[in-house]
């Protein structure tokens, strides 16, 4: 009986899958005008072999992509927003829903549309800048239910390549450079005709020309002249100088006075003053109110009077300027004093400053389906420029409160809060040294205190004293360096006797002590140049304590050894995340994520375990989402399943290891839908006898926790509210052949949903 009633529930399904995709094929072309036809695509054809084989396959792609128009794009095999805009009907002046479903949708494309001499030739164009000189081109339609295709078939003929490359031999200056240049060209004998390779050529010579002091030279003065009548389908390439160009364009200039105005204001007209302008080793600085000092702005530039013109120096200095986070608008114009016996440039440089004072207020609220909820609010006081040297200085004070309307299992409500200061200096400040970097960010020193105070209920408080100093510096725009020599973190728990702490357990969660060493941290984020259609993210963090003085001391667990009258903690800890985006599709949220987490800590010496504020925890929003959070391991432990009980608060562990990998689409505007799957979980660095099953061993991979879900995602630009529902579909803590829990699945029993159906709103994607 249960199999024919999954068989008339799978059947039914398909009957409305089939169902629809007849309606959607029907409402395609039911409302076209008189007379029309859907263009439904086109397919080009490649006849001849001149091409080897794989290049036919990519020039047929190419000159697919050229033919307009382009179909209606298809999900799933269907023309869903054709048919959504055939459903809204005709433009309505008193139904503004209608129109905005019609806005939604997609108009039909008319195979009127296509004009077929028009793309012929767009085609043989193509061909012809690629080295295929006489090409043919021919098309058809071919039309069957009102819906037409266009085909083009086509005879390349043979592909020209490249024979000899000359550069300019006159004996001109601007000559000699640019055949000085010759070793980096684009252009190679035997390869193909092709002219984005010339058009790039001739680009790549006037980058190598301002970077020696040719300021006003353009790619547009050098010509390409191809010879093709030597035969066998060969090309030579002269490369020529215009005559006509312009006499300036043949000079190298020199850098010579350096203005700078810090103090811009936006609506105001400039007003050059020389009573408030001081001169300052090498520049000119005109700050009526001494906003700032001048030293900020000869380590942000990198010219100097006297110096040959190089864009890349330009294009430092202007980005150095914007990277000390203090002017919101940075401009530069250069002004040529030429004459018989020199050519010099005069640079002025304007900024506009932020408000020095500013107040930032940020919230978040998340849920999950066990009646949590958290509320989490931030407030910053931010100084721009505290010591007149582009100094940040912000005071953060943070609170946020956790607490469990209603659910099988109370847990007691939770409050988390602190506050922190920090110095943020645009440049190293390393005792005995004086380092400056010439890449296009400016380095900075971080100094930062704080204080943080996590509280449960009538059960226990943990207080935070932190203190840092180190450096940030960017080796790119993709690369950024975390560097901490100095880390202290003070760490006291006080434990609160009342009758609610005999009836939960929060001892693996207990530290004392003091942490004390440094960290360093590196980020490569390849979407930071701008996105492609395969981005990488990378994240590597290496955390020590006091391993030279647990080294000295002669530190051990059974002797454990104290500093100032407080104990230590020792350990060695690094985690890794890396994260793969593949983008699809002409949506920009239309992605597939891939990401690893690995996170491992080693306690020795001083220490049996990481502190509680260094350990790793899974579940959760940002984590595995179909399970509680910070309730998943360590390993196969699960104190329900073995004891019954429902004691621990969270589990926390040394070693962690995670897996996602989520689907993106993109449905209309601002809503998106997700698809994902995680999997992980953590386990403790050694047998620990509270958690049985729970240490870390070559057998990690049977015990991994696994679930599956849909989202939801309200995209409105500034704000992204995620609706996550996701359920396991592997629990660890099975015995071993009983882990994949699909045969359990059961959607319309209430008991199965509490306790496996998790729902989690979030803001902002988890990764």
């Amino acid at each position: 009986m249960r199999l024919r009633k999954t068989y008339m529930h799978w059947t039914g399904k398909l009957w409305w899958v089939l169902g629809l995709l007849i309606w959607t094929s029907c409402s395609n072309t039911k409302y076209l005008p008189e007379g029309e036809t859907l263009y439904v695509g086109t397919k080009v054809t490649i006849q001849d072999k001149h091409a080897p084989k794989n290049v036919r396959k990519m020039l047929e792609d190419d000159l697919t992509k050229a033919v307009v128009p382009k179909r209606n794009r298809k999900f799933l095999g269907m023309r869903i927003k054709l048919s959504i805009y055939n459903l809204a009907g005709p433009e309505s002046k008193s139904s503004t829903f209608r129109n905005r479903i019609r806005e939604a949708g997609e108009p039909p494309v008319l195979t009127s549309q296509l004009r077929k001499e028009k793309s012929e030739a767009l085609l043989a164009n193509i061909l012809e800048n690629k080295g295929f000189f006489y090409p043919t081109v021919t098309s058809t339609t071919v039309t069957k239910r009102k819906k037409t295709k266009g085909y083009f078939e086509i005879l390349t003929g043979p592909q020209y390549t490249v024979r000899n490359i000359y550069f300019p031999s006159d004996t001109s200056k601007i000559a000699q450079d640019i055949s000085l240049t010759a070793k980096n060209t684009l252009l190679k004998e035997g390869q193909p005709f092709n002219l984005d390779l010339i058009k790039g050529e001739r680009d790549r010579i006037s980058r190598d020309l301002t970077e020696r002091g040719y300021y006003y030279f353009k790619s547009d003065y050098i010509l390409v002249k191809t010879d093709t009548s030597i035969g066998n389908h060969q090309v030579d390439f002269y490369l020529t100088i215009k005559e006509d160009m312009p006499i300036s364009a043949s000079r190298i200039y020199r850098i010579g006075k350096i203005f700078i105005n810090p103090s811009i204001r936006m609506g105001r007209v400039r007003q050059d003053s020389t009573e408030y302008t001081k001169y300052y080793e090498g520049y000119y600085i005109t700050d009526r109110r001494n906003t700032f000092r001048p030293f900020i702005f000869k380590h942000a530039m990198q010219f100097q009077p006297g110096e040959l013109y190089n864009r890349t120096e330009q294009n430092r200095s202007l980005n150095r300027l914007v990277s000390l986070g203090v002017f919101k608008f940075v401009k530069n114009k250069f002004e040529p004093l030429e004459n018989r016996d020199s050519a010099l440039l005069n640079v002025y440089y304007e900024l506009t400053p932020y408000p020095k004072k500013s107040l930032r207020i940020e919230t978040g609220v998340e849920s999950q389906s066990d009646s949590r909820i958290a509320a989490l609010t931030s407030v910053s006081w931010r100084n721009r420029n505290a010591l007149k040297g582009a100094e940040l200085f912000a005071i953060t004070v943070k609170g946020g409160y956790e607490a469990q309307a209603g659910g099988s299992v109370q847990r007691p409500g939770a409050f988390e809060g602190g506050v922190q200061a920090s110095l943020s200096i645009p440049r190293f400040l390393v005792p005995f040294m004086d380092i400056k970097p010439s890449n296009m960010f400016v380095p900075r020193t971080i100094i930062q205190v704080g204080y943080d105070l996590s509280m449960r209920y009538k059960l226990y408080n943990i207080h935070s004293f932190k203190a840092s100093y180190g450096y940030n510096f960017k080796e790119d725009i993709r690369k950024e360096h975390q560097l901490f020599p100095i880390n202290i973190t003070y760490v006291k728990t006080d434990t609160l006797s009342t009758g609610q702490a005999e009836q939960v357990n929060f001892s693996n969660i207990l530290f004392t002590g003091l942490i004390m060493g440094p960290s360093y941290e590196y980020t490569f984020n390849s979407q930071a140049a701008g996105l492609k259609p395969d981005n990488y993210y990378l994240n590597a963090l290496v955390d020590f304590s006091n391993n030279i003085l647990g080294l000295v001391q002669g530190a051990s667990k059974e002797h454990p050894k104290r500093i100032l009258g407080t104990r230590y903690a020792q350990y060695l800890k690094f985690q890794v995340d890396g994260r793969y985006y593949k983008h699809f599709g002409l949506h920009e949220n239309n992605i597939w994520v891939t990401r690893l987490l690995f996170g491992y800590g080693h306690p020795y010496g001083n220490s049996e375990r990481l502190p509680n504020i260094k350990q790793f925890f899974s579940g959760g929003a940002s984590s595995l989402r179909g399970f509680r959070s910070r309730m998943v391991g360590p390993g196969t432990f699960n104190e329900e399943y073995l004891y019954g009980t429902n004691e621990y608060i969270e589990i926390l562990g040394d070693v962690k290891l995670e897996l996602n990998t989520e689907l993106r689409l993109n449905i209309v505007d601002f809503l998106n839908a997700a698809a994902f799957v995680d999997a992980g979980n953590i386990w403790t660095n050694g047998e620990d006898p509270r958690f049985p099953g729970g240490a870390f061993s070559s057998s990690f991979y049977k015990e991994l926790a696994i679930d599956a879900g849909l989202g939801i995602r309200l995209d409105f630009k500034i704000i992204l509210l995620r609706f996550d529902f996701a359920m396991p579909i592997r629990k660890p803590w099975l015995p071993e052949n009983s882990r994949w829990v699909f045969n359990q699945i059961d959607f319309s029993n209430r008991q199965w949903r509490r306790e496996n159906l998790i729902f989690n709103l979030a803001i902002g994607y988890p990764f």
